[in-house]
Order: C-alpha cells, then structure tokens, then sequence
C-alpha cells in the first residue's frame, strides 16, 4: 500500500473545500466592513429628550399633539404632557425647566414682562418681535415661527339673544347694560382682571359688571364656556370667545363686534426653552411648515371636531398632518 500517495490524495480531497471556506470568510468580512449592520442602524441613538406641553383646550389638544409627532417622526424622544394646564401653570413649568417646548400665544408677552410699550400688542409683527426679544433677554427662551391665526378674545351671544336685543357690538351690549338689562358674564380670570381683556371693554365703551354679573373660571377654557351660554345654564347669556373656536356658527352664537380693538393680537407659536433651541436649531425648521398652514378657519375647523363632532384630539392631528403631506400615514 502506498500510504505517500494515500496522504496526498487525503490532503487533496481536503484542500479544495477549504480554498472556497477561505474566500466566503473573506467576503464575508469585507461585507462587515463597509456595510453597517442592522443592528448598528436600529441602535442610532434618538435625539432629545424633550417634553411638549399644551393648555387644557381642544386647540392645546390638536397643535400640540402635531407637535409631538412631527418632532417623534424626525427622529426624537418626546414625552407627551399636552393638555398639561391653565395658561399660567404652563408658563411656570416652562420657567422652571419642568417642560421643554410649549404652545403659547404672542399677546401672551404682555403679561411676562413688564414693559410701556402696551399698543404693540395690537399688531402682529410688532407683537410677536417684542415678545420674541424680551423672553430671549429675560429668560433664554426662544418663540419659534407663529401661525397666522389670531386667537384673540372676544364677547359671545346666541343669535336669539342677539336678535331680540338687537345687540350685533360691544356698543350695543353697553347700552342695553346700562339700560338694567340682565347679563350674565362666564369669563376667565385672566381675562376679567386684564385691562386689554373685560377691564378694557369696560372702559372703552363705558358700562361696568358688578360680582353677581359674573362667574369667573380659573382656566381659560372657552368649550365649558360656550356650552354653559348655549344651555344657558346659571342664567348665562354671554361668555368669552376666543377667534378660533370652533363650531360658532353650527352652536348657533354671534361674536359681538369690538370697532375700538381692545384685545391684543393672539398667535399661536411653539416656545422652547433656549438649551433645546441651541442644541437642536432644527426644531423650529421642522414646525414652520405646520404653522404657516394654520389659518383662523383652519383652526375653527381642527377646533370644531373636537369640541362640536366630538372627535379624539389625537384623530384630528394626525389626519391634518398627513392631509398636509407633513407626515406619512402608517
């Protein structure tokens, strides 16, 4: 037996499989090289994180839940506390670090600061810019592009209360007012105490409401307001409206005209702390889109499925974004 020959035919039958076993490994390793894995993919940290936070009312509810997932589909890590508070509680958890990002409106600038310059809250641009500057000054916080919508407050009748009193403007209210007609105002305390809000109507057109013509709420929630006028509950026949809420029209009410424009301009506008707006300047490109869409009938109508179709906030939100083509459908 030749055992040379048996050795190399051994080492033959052998050496082919391992020639193609060295080729797959190196391929293979060449492969691990230049293409990432997937799990390195999948592992791509998030950025953020970052809390978004909105008042307790439909428009809070909506714009504020876009925000969330806008931001969450760009790649962030969001907690979601929309509908969070009352104006001021939204404020102070912003001072204090508690939330990040927030939905306020641009008259809101009035009451942070105290400053003379009280016309420029009647104008948009004017009051946007002052607002803008004295909160990066005071207190690093950044507001981002607004929507054109103006949200400001106003005075809400039934159309049958306004068509048998006659009364279609603050004017008219004044004057059946001061001739003992019954009124009953649901408001705000914001409003109530503000000298552009009800202390400024008073003054403008010359009528005054004692404490039993008034029920005043702490929150500025109008949705309890409306139906409160509309049920005429607590002897109710006139409440504070707010420009885009919803469904005016359909609950049947008429917003009192006011000629001597004594509330200040109202728009919406994301406002985010100064850290988060440094470290990631992309925020504010990335929900300029969706407040340049939000007009005032825009709003009414996001504002009349929640509070007049008895839509989910949420619901309402996403199908606008991907009505807008700012966000896919899953």
């Amino acid at each position: 037996m030749n055992t040379k020959n048996t050795f190399i035919d051994k080492r033959i039958s052998w050496g082919k499989p391992n020639i193609f076993l060295v080729l797959f490994t190196v391929f293979a390793l060449l492969i691990s090289i230049t293409v990432p894995s997937f799990s390195a993919i999948a592992e791509e940290p998030q950025k953020g994180p970052i809390t978004i936070a909105s008042m307790i009312d439909a428009e809070g509810a909506v714009i504020g839940g876009m925000m969330v997932m806008l931001l969450r589909d760009a790649g962030f890590e969001v907690n979601d506390m929309t509908e969070f508070g009352t104006p001021d509680i939204l404020r102070q958890a912003l001072m204090a670090g508690e939330v990040d990002l927030v939905l306020d409106y641009t008259g809101s600038g009035q009451y942070y600061h105290d400053t003379d310059s009280q016309d420029v809250w009647s104008d948009a641009k004017l009051g946007y810019e002052q607002t803008r500057q004295l909160d990066i000054e005071a207190n690093d916080i950044y507001w981002l592009t607004p929507a054109s919508a103006n949200n400001t407050e106003g005075l809400a009748v039934t159309r049958g209360f306004a068509e048998e009193k006659d009364i279609r403007s603050l004017e008219d209210l004044a004057a059946y007012i001061n001739d003992g007609g019954k009124i009953k105002l649901i408001t705000s305390s914001s409003f109530a105490e503000n000298i552009k809000g009800l202390v400024g109507f008073e003054e403008a057109y010359g009528f005054r409401l004692n404490a039993d013509q008034l029920i005043v709420l702490a929150s500025g929630n109008t949705a309890e307001m409306l139906k409160a006028l509309v049920e005429g509950r607590d002897q109710v026949n006139v409440s504070l409206v707010y420009g885009t809420d919803g469904a005016l029209q359909d609950m049947g009410l008429v917003v009192l005209e006011d000629p001597k424009s004594i509330p200040p301009v109202y728009q919406p506008s994301p406002v985010l702390r100064g850290k988060l707006y440094r470290e990631y300047p992309e925020i504010e490109e990335i929900l300029k889109p969706l407040f340049e869409t939000l007009s005032l009938e825009t709003l009414q109508t996001l504002n009349a499925k929640v509070t007049y179709e008895g839509l989910a906030a949420k619901e309402v939100a996403k199908n606008y974004l991907v009505e807008q083509g700012l966000m896919k459908e899953e």
